[in-house]
């Protein structure tokens, strides 16, 4: 039986999310939204992939990730953002 689904993530966890791209990644501050829920989605995807199929490999993995759908929106990106304190420069 296959885990359960986790919940949708709230614009807290993005606003969570975007902070640590932002840390890694510093020109990503720069990104547009939708750039930015692309990526979220996609990690969001290859999460609940992972979860589900625990002992496949990446590649298995990759094949699967057309099975979940998006489920961050560009609004709710925008909203995170906004949420996210300016870098300490």
């Amino acid at each position: 039986m296959s885990p359960p689904e986790p919940p949708h993530p709230s614009v807290d966890r993005l606003r969570g999310q975007l902070e640590y791209l932002f840390e890694d990644d510093p020109a990503l501050r720069r990104a547009g939204a939708e750039e930015l829920a692309e990526r979220l989605n996609h990690d969001d995807r290859w999460a609940r992939a992972r979860a589900r199929y625990p002992l496949d490999t990446d590649d298995e993995l990759r094949a699967k990730l057309p099975e979940f759908a998006d489920r961050i929106t560009v609004d709710e990106v925008r909203t995170a953002r906004d949420r996210v304190p300016p870098a300490d420069d």
